[in-house]
C-alpha cells in the first residue's frame, strides 16, 4: 500500500455515519485523521406517488442509486414491501461503495470501474440506449440534474425517488473551533453544500489551507470563494482521494 507522508494532517468533513470508509484507509496510509461533519442526513417523508414506486419496483427495467446514503434510505424502506428482490431489474451504482452497500443485501450492481462520478456511471454500455425503459433513479434532494438529464436524452422513463436531505449540523464549539484550526495540513470535502458550510462555519479564515475536492465544478466554485490551494481528487471515493493526497503530498514509503 503507497503510504502518505507519516503524521499528515488531514479534516475530512463526511457525515459521522459516512465518515469511517474514507478515514481508515488515510489513517492506514500514514495521515493522522479527525472527521467533523459538515452535513447531517435527514429522510424524507415520501408522498404517495414515491411510495408506489417503491411497492411497484418490478415494473422498472433499472434501478440507478446514486449514493451510499440513497442506498441506506433506500433498503430501509424496502424491507417493508420486498422480502425477496423482484427479478429483472438491473441496479447500477455511481461508486464502488454504494454498490458494497447493494450487494450486501444480495443485489448484482453494475457500476463503474474506476471513478465514482456521475460521468463515469454514464459511460457503462447498459445505459447507452435506453428507448422505452423505466428507470428509478434514487438521490438524495437536489443535486446535480447531469445523470436525470442524460438518461432521458438517451430514451429512457424516469421516475426519481428523492429520500432525504442534506441539513447543516449541529456542531459543538470544539468541532467549531476544529473547524477553523489553522493545524491541518488537508480539507477533504466532498460536496457543494458541504463546501459551502465549510465557508460558513470558518468565515474564510482558512483561505490559505489546502482543500481536496472531487470535481472540476467544485474546485472553481473554491477559486472564487478565495481559496487558491485546490486540489482536484477527480472523486469523492477513498481511492480517489488517497491518490490524489499521495500525488500532492510525497515522501511517504
Amino acid at each position: 500500500m503507497q503510504q502518505l507522508p507519516e503524521g499528515l494532517k488531514v479534516l475530512t468533513t463526511r457525515p459521522e455515519n459516512l465518515a469511517s470508509p474514507l478515514v481508515e484507509p488515510l489513517i492506514q496510509a500514514g495521515a493522522e485523521v479527525e472527521n467533523i461533519p459538515l452535513l447531517d442526513i435527514e429522510p424524507l417523508e415520501l408522498p404517495p406517488q414515491q411510495r408506489q414506486a417503491l411497492i411497484d419496483l418490478d415494473h422498472y427495467q433499472k434501478v440507478v442509486v446514486i449514493s451510499p446514503t440513497a442506498a441506506d434510505q433506500l433498503l430501509q424502506r424496502l424491507d417493508d414491501y420486498w422480502p425477496q428482490w423482484p427479478v429483472g431489474v438491473d441496479w447500477f451504482s455511481v461508486g464502488a461503495g454504494t454498490a458494497r452497500k447493494l450487494e450486501d443485501q444480495g443485489l448484482s450492481v453494475n457500476y463503474p470501474a474506476r471513478g465514482d462520478k456521475s460521468e463515469d456511471l454514464l459511460q457503462l454500455p447498459e445505459l447507452q440506449e435506453l428507448s422505452g425503459q423505466k428507470l428509478l433513479l434514487v438521490k438524495g434532494q437536489g443535486g446535480r440534474k447531469l445523470l436525470h438529464d442524460t438518461l432521458v436524452s438517451r430514451g429512457a422513463s424516469i421516475q426519481t425517488l428523492e429520500l432525504y436531505s442534506r441539513i447543516k449540523p449541529r456542531l459543538s464549539q470544539k468541532q467549531i473551533q476544529g473547524l477553523k484550526s489553522q493545524a491541518w495540513q488537508v480539507i477533504v470535502i466532498s460536496s457543494g453544500e458541504a463546501l459551502q458550510q465549510y465557508i460558513e462555519f470558518t468565515d474564510g479564515s482558512n483561505h490559505h489551507l489546502h482543500l481536496l475536492l472531487p470535481s472540476e465544478r467544485l474546485v472553481t466554485q473554491a477559486r472564487e470563494a478565495g481559496f487558491a490551494q485546490v486540489i482536484n481528487s477527480q472523486g469523492a471515493g477513498p481511492q480517489a482521494v488517497l491518490e490524489a493526497l499521495i500525488k500532492h503530498f510525497p515522501g511517504g514509503s
